[in-house]
């Protein structure tokens, strides 16, 4: 770049900095607005035109002075006067400065069409004219520009009969030509207006749907209940957090916004999610993981990380959601721990349950076998029954017709809260066996949900009390022994000792020793009776355990 590009390049600056600075206050804060995109295609006009206008101007001099028509160059500097006056005024408001530049040409145009004629300049400049309007002011205007077009045409083709053109060729006169050109140029111009009038309307429309979802956006954001936020992919720096982030990790949106992505995660973390943000930089697709992260006090959260690839303003951002998940992780946790405390729970319970001495069978309030151990299926025998437990049959299945009555009652006696207990008998082929029954109600939230039966072989101690029993008659017969057999010879003794110490005669003496021998073999045998009924009373019986 020489030294006369760089200066025209360093005044082209200026100048457009000035302008700006003359317009910018005048436009409208809104860009979703369509007034604004209008009211930016008048700056640009004004910025550009004045420049090229004077490009436009210089020839028109150049030939006035050349034809020494003082009209055309008044005409040309008024024109380019006005043109600066209306970009460069700060006193102008923004609808004057647009009604004023569309009015300042149409002067122009008139002069143009008289010079020119119908085929000159001067029908391009109305035409133009009607294409900013409708680009600048609101629609109306421009059906009215398109009116003032034809009542131009019409009003030269009355005051100038012969035809127009000084400066040209006679080319067109009559009054076919000025018909011709203003139903083409009614025609040219209606379809311009229509045509950019439905494009304005539907860059509104985009415009007001581009807002709308917009605000849908951006109340999503800030309303949402879940911390949410943008960071740059490339620097990782925040963006913009939601007013769930800063209250629920503590930081300002300030202090969010000075921070990176790296600076609330640990720092082991970190490489980690460098590769994965920039990986998936690449590949734009949206993730799902899991994170920790330090709030401003310090505590360390575990989060879930739901994450989407934007585009704005030509950087790549990523939106994120982020739910605290810590209290769940430490229910889950929690609920593990339980899960394996309860676990052993009922392993240790199914092996008091399997081990117990007692057949227990549990069923529900309709009367089926919900659970039972291995020791019920030993008392189904007692029942002379074939039939083995099973999960959700009836119970009546395995007890004896000619029992169901009294099973049923003892059944209703124990679902309404009784405990009921009972013995029951069973022949078998080769001996007796004895069953003890009980009968508990089950709970659940204080409300009998079913019933336990348990079953416990009690024919050991039913043969240890039968013994008892028998033991206990052997010692009342022998103490009915001593207290009424035994006494009579010993009372006959008692008697005779007198008679044998002091005899009357030898013949009391003799008779005294024979009813004493007597005696004494009675006594013997009484004695030999009762020690024989002791031997027998002292084989105590034992009780035999059964697994």
């Amino acid at each position: 770049m020489d030294a006369g590009q760089y200066i025209l390049k360093k005044w082209l600056i200026k100048y457009e900095q000035f302008v700006k600075s003359r317009l910018t206050p005048l436009a409208a804060e809104d860009e979703s607005s369509i007034e604004y995109w209008k009211t930016q295609l008048f700056f640009t006009l004004l910025l550009y035109g004045l420049p090229i206008s004077f490009v436009a101007a210089f020839p028109g001099i150049y030939l006035s002075i050349a034809n020494r028509d003082i009209t055309m160059g008044v005409i040309d500097i008024t024109t380019f006067l006005g043109f600066a006056i209306i970009t460069f005024s700060g006193r102008l408001a923004l609808f004057a400065r647009k009604l004023l530049l569309i009015g300042l040409f149409y002067p122009l145009a008139i002069y143009l069409i008289i010079a020119f004629g119908y085929i000159g300049p001067g029908i391009f400049y109305l035409f133009g004219l009607t294409v900013i309007t409708t680009l600048i002011l609101p629609v109306y205007f421009a059906y009215w520009s398109v009116l003032l077009s034809s009542a131009i045409l019409i009003s030269i083709a009355v005051l100038l009969p012969q035809g127009a053109g000084q400066y040209g060729p006679q080319q067109v006169t009559g009054s076919g030509s000025w018909v011709a050109f203003t139903s083409n140029l009614l025609f040219l111009s209606g379809i311009a207006v229509i045509l950019i009038h439905r494009i304005i309307d539907r860059l509104g429309e985009t415009l007001l749907n581009k807002q709308q979802l917009t605000q849908r956006y951006q109340m999503l954001f800030e309303k949402s209940p879940l911390p949410m936020w943008l960071f740059d992919t490339e620097t990782l720096q925040f963006k913009d957090v939601n007013e769930a982030a800063t209250r629920h990790y503590g930081y300002s949106h300030r202090e969010f916004l000075d921070k990176k992505i790296t600076d609330i995660r640990p720092a082991a973390d970190n490489f980690a999610l460098a590769e994965t943000v920039q990986a998936n930089r690449k590949s734009g697709i949206p993730y799902e993981q899991y994170a920790r992260h330090y709030k401003k006090n310090g505590e360390l959260i575990d989060v879930r990380i739901e994450s989407s690839l934007l585009e704005v303003e030509g950087k790549l951002l990523r939106l994120v959601l982020a739910t605290d998940i810590t209290e769940i992780i430490r229910n889950e946790k929690e609920m593990a721990a339980a899960n394996e405390r309860t676990r052993r729970s009922e392993s240790d319970l199914r092996a008091i349950f399997e081990s117990t001495v007692d057949g227990i069978v549990l069923i529900d309030e309709h009367n089926r076998v919900k659970q039972f151990n291995a020791k019920a299926a030993d008392y189904i025998r007692f029942q002379q029954m074939p039939k083995q437990f099973e999960i959700g049959r009836d119970i009546f299945c395995y007890v004896s017709s000619l029992l169901h009555d009294d099973f049923a009652q003892l059944l209703l006696r124990s679902q309404s809260g009784e405990t009921v207990q009972y013995d029951r008998q069973y022949r078998l082929s080769e001996a007796m066996m004895w069953v003890h029954y009980s009968l508990s109600p089950v709970y659940t939230d204080d409300k009998v949900t079913g019933v336990c039966i348990t079953g416990r072989d009690i024919t050991p101690v039913k043969t240890y009390v039968t013994k008892i029993e028998q033991q206990n008659d052997l010692f009342r017969e022998i103490a009915w022994t001593q207290s009424h057999v035994v006494r009579a010879p010993i009372a006959r003794l008692l008697g005779l000792l007198p008679l044998i110490r002091n005899p009357d005669t030898d013949e009391d003496y003799q008779a005294s020793l024979k009813y004493l021998e007597e005696s004494i073999t009675e006594l013997d045998k009484i004695v030999s009776s009762v020690i024989h009924q002791s031997h027998r009373a002292g084989q105590m019986p034992k009780i035999v355990e059964k697994d």
